[in-house]
């Protein structure tokens, strides 16, 4: 998925989504969301007429910023119209996520609780499309949850920083849903595990260029592709040895790209199902239906 979006669109739609934060109880303090409205809100005002000298002091902070916020304005637009007393969950994952180092590529295992409370909320909001049949389970006893098709599909979310982590990560997570199904007894009960692998993919801070939006989207599902058929050993290996109820994986991954053509920095994001090796043919179609309700790959 690409960000269409204008620099004043993003900058209007990170302004309303940190409104909203307040309004629901997230404390924001002085920490990393106003950096990052301050920055954007520099850059757009002044992109087009900046000297080189201010482009190489302002623009990496613009890139980590671009990145950073859209994640907020994913889990704002998905949940704002939901009654403010249903979102307790949400808000504990936002008071923990607003905190953290501003820059991405400065955290660390110590300091990575923040992002890991926002990928939680940003699963939680990808699966919130009730005009899609998928609704987000928001009181769920996993890290989040979604029911669809009838039925409940439990969601372990990691952040993945190495290939060497994904399967310490993924052994956790079906450990987690297990005992998860301890409670959640019948035959309605499923689950997956969510891993975000955008550090193993991109480390640094680099940004993606290609010649226009179709080039860059053809390059983002290869990617996905790739990824899936190099890693979807590891966690078939795992499963191999967890209950059944486990019937897949969510992997998803972000950067900043560059489309020549539009000559725009943009927000780039994929996400992509691989079924569990061997579930069955229901599990399967579930899984298929779900990833096209919530445009899933």
């Amino acid at each position: 998925m690409i960000d269409s979006e204008s620099y004043e669109g993003i900058l209007e739609s990170y302004t309303s989504a940190l409104e909203w934060m307040r309004k629901i109880g997230v404390n924001l303090g002085a920490g990393r969301t106003s950096h990052y409205q301050n920055i954007v809100s520099y850059w757009t005002d002044s992109y087009r007429t900046a000297t080189t000298e201010e482009g190489r002091r302002i623009f990496p902070s613009f890139v980590n910023s671009m990145l950073e916020i859209h994640d907020f304005v994913s889990v704002y637009k998905a949940f704002k119209d939901v009654p403010v007393e249903t979102l307790g969950a949400i808000v504990t994952k936002l008071n923990k996520a607003v905190n953290g180092p501003i820059n991405l590529e400065e955290g660390t295992p110590a300091s990575a609780t923040a992002r890991n409370f926002l990928f939680e909320a940003l699963v939680a909001a990808r699966f919130h499309a009730p005009s899609r049949g998928a609704s987000a389970i928001l009181d769920a006893p996993s890290d989040t949850g979604v029911l669809f098709g009838g039925g409940k599909i439990w969601v372990e979310c990691k952040r993945v920083t190495s290939e060497g982590k994904i399967e310490k990560n993924v052994r956790k997570a079906s450990r987690q849903l297990e005992e998860v199904f301890k409670k959640k007894a019948g035959a309605g009960h499923r689950g997956m595990i969510a891993l975000d692998v955008s550090k193993i993919l991109n480390p640094g801070d680099r940004i993606f260029v290609r010649e226009n939006d179709a080039h860059l989207l053809q390059s983002v599902d290869r990617l996905m592709n790739d990824l899936i058929e190099r890693f979807a050993p590891v966690w078939q290996r795992v499963y191999e040895r967890r209950d059944r109820k486990v019937i897949g994986t969510i992997a998803r991954f972000a950067f900043m790209s560059t489309s020549e053509e539009r000559n725009l920095l943009v927000h780039t994001a994929q996400w992509g199902v691989n079924p569990r090796v061997g579930t069955s043919g229901q599990n399967e179609k579930i899984q298929e239906e779900l990833a096209s309700a919530l445009n899933i790959n």
